[in-house]
């Protein structure tokens, strides 16, 4: 007997997420670039007509590898969470130490393909935010909130707190690495980081009591 029209294999799923996976890689690579579905196909050794098949079009089949990293960022939200039973600077120098090192491979191009696909489609723009840029913030948040209720912190809007730790040194990292900057202005990583550090710090800094 025959398989029904429209029907789909039984490895259908596996398949599917095995191909994302696999564009997942492609696009970190790419770190930024636009790649199309052909380019895409060819990278992962499959025809055009395979990742329509698949995912329907390209913004499908680029959402689907953005998804595909979800267990990868649970992973490193996990790693993020131990922090919190350090000190508060030490914490937040490892966590920011961790992404400066990782950035050169694959977190840089991961946040750099997010944002070249959002600023082009809305739906992509959604799915790198939900899949990769809210879990890192939220990482940051819960941390701050530990410090906060051990007293080491004073933090009354975590994610106001988290968006200033974090801004400054995602702009440098893209500036230095995705944008080249480092050739007309090079920046000592090494150095901005306590320097960014010590300022959060004085202005997070627990109020001294009145009493």
């Amino acid at each position: 007997m025959g398989r029904i029209s429209g029907a789909l294999n039984h490895d259908h799923a596996e398949k599917r997420q095995r191909l994302a996976s696999s564009l997942a890689q492609v696009i970190l690579g790419a770190q930024g670039k636009h790649l199309s579905l052909k380019d895409l196909a060819s990278a992962v050794k499959v025809d055009p007509g395979t990742l329509r098949h698949y995912f329907d079009d390209r913004a499908g089949a680029v959402r689907a590898a953005f998804e595909s990293l979800l267990p990868h960022g649970e992973v490193q939200k996990a790693r993020a969470a131990e922090l919190a039973t350090l000190p508060a600077k030490k914490g937040l120098t490892t966590l920011l130490e961790r992404i400066t090192l990782a950035w050169p491979h694959a977190l840089g191009g991961m946040h750099a393909a997010g944002f070249v696909e959002g600023m082009t489609d809305p739906e992509l723009g959604q799915a790198y935010v939900s899949t990769m840029l809210e879990p890192t913030i939220d990482a940051v948040e819960r941390l701050l909130v530990a410090y906060h209720a051990r007293g080491e912190l004073q933090v009354p809007d975590a994610r106001v707190g988290a968006l200033a730790l974090l801004s400054p040194v995602l702009i440098a990292l893209f500036h230095q690495h995705q944008l080249s900057g480092r050739r007309c202005r090079p920046l000592d990583l090494a150095a901005f980081l306590p320097a960014h550090l010590e300022g959060f710090f004085r202005g997070y800094a627990p109020k001294k009591s009145l009493a």
